[in-house]
């Protein structure tokens, strides 16, 4: 990796690491910035995150096989999110339907905002910066791709999210019918 992109990622971790601490506050119903979670939703976390860790081995076993010089050009630097660009979305979906995503002491409605405009902003910027400097900029996809794909997933775990809670509600009404 070259600098200018390491120093880039290193000033948005630490842009994440202080929203996320001063935002935690303002997430959770109480005066803690931790997440709650019950035994049964750690359990399964748990199990969600030994699936995701299994997958992005079983990519990374894969990827030198799959990927050929040509390939590793043309994906430059997004080669190495390609692992956990797929374990990420297989951990969230896990707990997300196995009610374990959400803690017990969650703003839900903020979180929900805070989610929409985290993934608008990130299609925002990686859309703008393809737009400026190109699908493909000197042989390689332009990393503001990650931005793209991280917008995309925010969406798609909204949308994860209102299907599961959609179920659920039905759910909750036919055993209410079911006991009356």
């Amino acid at each position: 990796m070259n600098g200018n992109l390491i120093m880039a990622v290193a000033i948005m971790v630490v842009i994440c690491l202080v929203l996320i601490i001063a935002l935690s506050k303002s997430f959770h119903g109480d005066s803690s910035m931790k997440p709650k979670y019950d035994e049964r939703q750690m359990a399964i976390r748990g199990r969600g995150y030994m699936l995701a860790f299994y997958i992005i081995l079983i990519v990374m076993c894969f990827m030198p096989v799959l990927i050929n010089d040509e390939t590793k050009k043309l994906l430059g630097d997004l080669v190495y999110f390609i692992p956990m660009a797929i374990g990420i979305p297989v951990h969230v979906s896990y707990c997300i339907w196995n009610n374990a995503y959400i803690e017990l002491n969650l703003n839900y409605k903020k979180w929900v905002i805070f989610a929409i405009v985290a993934g608008l902003f990130n299609m925002l910027v990686g859309f703008s910066s393809i737009h400026s400097k190109g699908l493909i900029r000197d042989g390689s996809l332009n990393f503001n791709l990650v931005n793209v794909y991280l917008g995309i997933l925010l969406i798609i775990v909204l949308i994860e999210l209102v299907i599961k809670n959609a179920i659920d509600r039905k759910e909750d009404e036919e055993d209410e019918e079911s006991e009356a």
